[in-house]
């Protein structure tokens, strides 16, 4: 049996940071790159390969069967939109829409900062006997 640290609620909170983070990391980049001729815009993804170990692991196709190696496995990939040219430079980055989608994102690490404190709070109350 594994301890509340390793859980696998904590290893998802984990995997969600580290996607956030990624992805956090892509817009900003993308941002920067607005004005950059050629540059296409980069998006993170991590719902496909979870996904992906998930059904895999459920008809046999890997060695890892348990939902922990299924989280482990699981890492954010940065992909290329090559197909999208929004300027005559064939620059790819909609500003407006990275923008919206920065603030989205910055929601969505909000949520999971709020998970992991909360849990991380039971547990504070669990060690203090209360």
């Amino acid at each position: 049996m594994t301890d509340y640290i390793s859980s696998n609620s904590m290893l998802m909170l984990e995997r969600a940071m580290n996607f956030q983070w990624t992805k956090q990391e892509t817009l900003l980049d993308n941002i920067v790159n607005a004005d950059t001729p050629g540059y296409k815009a980069k998006y993170v993804t991590f719902e496909e390969a979870l996904r992906d170990n998930l059904r895999r692991a459920q008809v046999g196709e890997t060695p890892v069967s348990t939902m922990r190696g299924v989280l482990k496995a699981a890492q954010p990939t940065v992909r290329t939109a090559e197909d999208e040219s929004f300027r005559m430079d064939e620059n790819g980055v909609n500003v407006a829409e990275q923008q919206l989608e920065l603030v989205r994102n910055a929601y969505q690490i909000q949520h999971v900062y709020n998970a992991l404190n909360s849990d991380m709070q039971r547990l504070l109350m669990a060690i203090r006997g209360q």
